[in-house]
């Protein structure tokens, strides 16, 4: 079913175009978020997603692959003549989906999970959603989550806002420039703080986990968090909203992971160059070293067999080189990391993809290693 179009449909489309967003290229602080929100719902496929005249566009993106699609298949669409956040646990059981082109062919969409995106005067722009293809609920950490992702969207919007029509017009270049810095590290010292928030929320509820499954779900998505949470506060420390020192990065992240870690992690061990990464590199990385290292944690060493993980970067004649790597007992046997299902390595690989990588895994008894070499920086 097509939805309706909204009762004042023009002036929505006129504020969404004030905002200046529709078309421009992709942003670190969008990716981040759609990543964490992925991470923490445990889902495929997340999206800033904004309704156009005739078309849905995505600002970001996690598991599409692409920017728009046609307005007559949205689910979003539907999502924002709701107020505030739209679920949908089984599209096959809702007559406004179940013909839907989208669920009943590729990619068979089946959960839909949309907070809205709603302007400081009312007009609903779009969603900040997660989708699965499979039926599904969210808890309440996960919704409250969402809720709270849509809110920094419409801080970040509202700040490009201000600095497109408010301060152009009065200031002169040079003070104009410091003044966007300026708002955008409020606006990144919110997102850490929202952040930590979340994460400090996820570590309490592994502590309380009724089984170790729970518990094990609930740290993977809390060392996600963490990742994305520790790369803000290297740009505060570094005093960069570009570059990251990547050997600090990398020794905090571990530091902090180090406290998830089983009883039988005696040490993670960092080498690492001093250079400077750009901040969506260093984003990315941290993602892959929190799941890397996880990965450790769960299946290198058995319960009363102690050991530790170390994690290596360095700088190569053509770009970089990240290692991370354990001497427990190996990976499975037969193990390929391009037929693997399981939402880690999709995570991996999906990591490796964005930042126009080459993974490459070793493993045998007593040594496992994943390396990622990158030209990127």
């Amino acid at each position: 079913m097509k939805a309706e179009l909204h009762a004042a449909e023009g002036y929505r489309l006129g504020s969404l175009r004030r905002y200046g967003i529709l078309d421009t290229p992709r942003e670190a602080d969008f990716d981040e978020v759609v990543t964490v929100a992925s991470a923490v719902c445990a889902t495929p496929i997340s999206v800033v997603n904004l309704i156009d005249q005739g078309r849905q566009w995505f600002k970001a993106e996690v598991g599409l692959g692409v920017r728009e699609t046609p307005l007559d298949s949205s689910i979003c669409a539907h999502a924002i003549l709701q107020p505030g956040l739209f679920i949908v646990p089984d599209t096959m059981l809702d007559h406004r989906f179940c013909d839907n082109a989208l669920v009943v062919g590729d990619p068979h969409f089946r959960f839909y999970a949309g907070a809205l995106l709603q302007t400081p005067e009312g007009f609903p722009l779009g969603t900040v959603c997660v989708l699965d293809f499979k039926p599904r609920e969210l808890d309440e950490t996960q919704k409250a989550f969402l809720r709270l992702m849509a809110n920094q969207v419409m801080k970040l919007l509202e700040l490009r806002r201000i600095i497109a029509t408010e301060h152009v017009a009065r200031v002169q270049a040079e003070e104009l420039a410091k003044e966007r810095e300026t708002l955008m590290r409020e606006g990144d010292h919110r997102l850490m703080n929202s952040l930590q928030l979340v994460q400090s929320i996820l570590a309490l509820q592994s502590r309380t986990a009724s089984s170790e499954e729970t518990k094990a779900q609930l740290d993977m998505a809390s060392n996600r968090v963490l990742a994305i949470a520790t790369v803000h506060k290297q740009l505060h420390l570094t005093g960069s909203l570009e570059e990251i020192e990547i050997d600090a990065f990398l020794r905090r992240l571990c530091e902090s992971l180090k406290h998830t870690a089983p009883a039988q992690i005696t040490a993670i061990d960092v080498t690492a160059e001093s250079t400077k990464l750009r901040s969506d590199i260093a984003s990315g990385m941290g993602m892959l070293v929190a799941e890397l290292v996880a990965n450790s944690f769960k299946y290198a060493y058995p319960p009363g067999h102690p050991g530790s993980v170390a994690v290596d970067f360095r700088r190569t004649s053509g770009g970089w080189r990240l290692e991370v790597s354990d001497e427990g007992r190996g990976l499975p046997e037969g193990f390929d990391i391009d037929q693997s299902k399981g939402f880690g390595m999709q995570v991996v690989k999906a990591f490796v993809r964005r930042l126009d990588a080459k993974l490459t895994v070793f493993s045998r008894p007593g040594r496992t290693a994943f390396e990622i070499n990158g030209i990127q920086g």
